[in-house]
Order: C-alpha cells, then structure tokens, then sequence
C-alpha cells in the first residue's frame, strides 16, 4: 500500500470510529442532561476533544484524495484540502479556547447566539460542506466510487444546509447540517476506508 493509500485508509477509518464514538458520547450526554439543557462537563470536555482529534482526520483524508484523482479532477483534490484545512483550523481554535479559557473564565462558548459559535457553524456548515462537495467530484465512475462520490455530495449537501439556521435565526435548521457531519460524515468516511483499501487491492 503506497503512503498516501495508507494515510487514506487509516485517517478515513480513523474518522468513522471517532464520529462513532461522539454520537455515542452526545447519546450519553443527552440522556443524562435531557434535551431541554445543555450537556456540561465532563461529558462536553469529551466532545470538544473528539471534535479537535477530527479535524486533523479529516484533512488527512483530503490529502489522500487530492493525491488519487486524477490530472484533470486535481483542481477539485486542492479545493476540497484548503477548505478542509480552514475547517480544521477554524474549529480547532473555537475548542481549544473553549476547553483554556473558556473554562478559566466561565465563558461559555457554543450557547447561540455568540460570535465563537458561528465561528463553529462557519466550519462545520460551510467550509465542511463545501470540502465534502469538491471530494466528491474527485470520484468519477462507478462501484466503489459512485458510492465514495454519492455519500460526500450527501454529508456535504446536508452540512450546507445547515448554515440556513443561523442566517435566519431558527437554530432548529441547523440539526440539517448535524445530519451532514454527525451522521453522513462518518458513513462518508467509511466508504472512502473502503475505497482506499480496495485501491491496494488493485495495485
């Protein structure tokens, strides 16, 4: 398996557990606190972490990408790694401050309407979404790769629309763009695991 097919397969891989383990942790949060209230610590610090361990997962698997497509889908490879980079970026800053000096201030963080949290719905709705798109014009075909090309125009698509609720104001629409990333994120990431080990196979 070259490196690039590895760092693929395990960051993908990677990224499907580590979105696993967060529905799995949100699940636990919410029966504990229910859904009228927040879920606070430690049950929050664990989400946080695991939001931080994915960011770096998924430009990972944009690099990966970019280097399996071909010369005239490139284009697309580089987009889909720049947004996934200010994503990564973005979202890193929002929750290492959020797990600093959030916490040694009492600032909360991700309660809407503040300014971090739209930082947060910026990288997650809009520049997740839009990486996820650009991936998926990198998958020309079928098989494997209609199913890598259709599962990102959904994650992606679901993550955009999301950005809906905190531009009008109905935070309710924005449980759209947690379908995208929280649910069709880790079904993405899956498929790609996939690909890039069916990539090896072939090589």
């Amino acid at each position: 398996m070259s490196p690039a097919n590895r760092i693929g397969y395990l960051s993908s891989i990677s990224l499907f557990v580590v979105g696993v383990a967060y529905m799995v942790v949100v699940a636990f949060g919410i029966s504990q606190a229910g859904f009228d209230h927040p879920i606070v610590d430690p049950t929050l610090a664990v989400m946080e972490a695991l939001t931080m361990l994915s960011a770096p997962l998924i430009v990972a698997v944009m690099a990966a990408i970019h280097d399996t497509a071909s010369r005239d889908h490139k284009v697309f490879g580089v987009m889909a790694l720049v947004f996934a980079g200010v994503m990564a970026g973005l979202t890193s800053a929002v929750h290492f401050i959020a797990l600093t000096a959030g916490r040694q201030t009492d600032f909360t963080v991700l309660v809407w309407p503040s300014t971090l949290y739209a930082v947060e719905l910026l990288a997650w709705d809009i520049f997740l979404g839009l990486s996820l798109l650009c991936a998926a014009l990198v998958f020309v075909g079928f098989g494997i790769r209609a199913f890598a090309r259709w599962s990102l125009i959904a994650a992606g698509t679901l993550s955009l629309l999301g950005a809906i609720g905190p531009i009008v104001g109905d935070m309710a629409l924005q449980r759209i763009g947690i379908l995208g990333y929280g649910v069709g994120l880790p079904v993405a990431a899956l498929v790609l695991s996939r690909f890039f080990h069916r990539i090896h196979s072939h090589t």
